[in-house]
């Protein structure tokens, strides 16, 4: 079973305001997209994980009236990160720490992807259930990107990881656990940090720019 997890934690100090709750679409935001596109994937087979840090009151507003059905059936959960300012990591461990016992796989993505469509989703899947590493990172042009996914074998290791650079921690511990997906997907690698971004990508009516 998989267990998903969204990173929406950061105080997103490039973009001047909260991305996570920017207009995206009709009746969205940049994160309601990227959790809509996980589920719709149909891959989350246990719960799907948010973990919230900055401005943490106003996200769970909002995701409670958004996701009031999925909140109420815990096929969604809310966990708050009260160390979020400690870095990414701590957002892993509080992920790791309300995991599913009967969870095998864990998916981490961030909340700033929205251009990670269901289908993306669904073939990354894809080719980590074929080869199954402990540690399965996508990549475009040599570039790490999301989603992440680790074997919960790796739980216990991961929580005695310290550091501020995320999951990255992992990877640099245990290179050899680690299999590197080249894939097609642009979108694996679209971050969106900066206003000018933000407002590019809207201009363009969400479609991502051509590399």
């Amino acid at each position: 079973m998989l267990t998903g997890v969204i990173l929406a934690a950061g105080e997103a100090e490039r973009m001047g305001e909260l991305k996570q709750l920017l207009e995206w679409g009709k009746n969205n935001t940049i994160l309601s997209q990227s959790i809509n596109n996980l589920l719709d994937s149909k891959i989350v087979a246990g719960q799907l994980l948010i973990i919230t840090g900055a401005e943490s009151e106003r996200i769970e507003n909002y995701l409670k009236n958004k996701y009031t059905e999925e909140l109420t059936s815990a096929k969604i959960k809310i966990i708050k990160n009260p160390d979020y300012k400690n870095g990414m990591m701590s957002s892993v461990k509080k992920a790791l720490l309300n995991v599913d016992s009967n969870t095998r796989y864990i998916l981490f993505t961030l909340a700033d992807k929205p251009f990670i469509t269901a289908e993306i989703y669904q073939n990354i899947y894809k080719v980590f259930l074929q080869k199954k590493p402990d540690i399965f990172v996508p990549e475009y042009k040599k570039q790490k990107g999301h989603p992440v996914i680790l074997k919960r074998t790796l739980l216990k290791k991961s929580l005695k990881i310290s550091g501020r650079g995320g999951l990255r921690n992992l990877f640099k511990l245990m290179p050899h656990r680690v299999y590197h997906f080249h894939c097609p997907y642009p979108q694996i690698r679209t971050d969106i940090d900066y206003k000018e971004e933000y407002q590019r990508y809207k201009r363009r009516e969400f479609k991502l720019r051509k590399e």
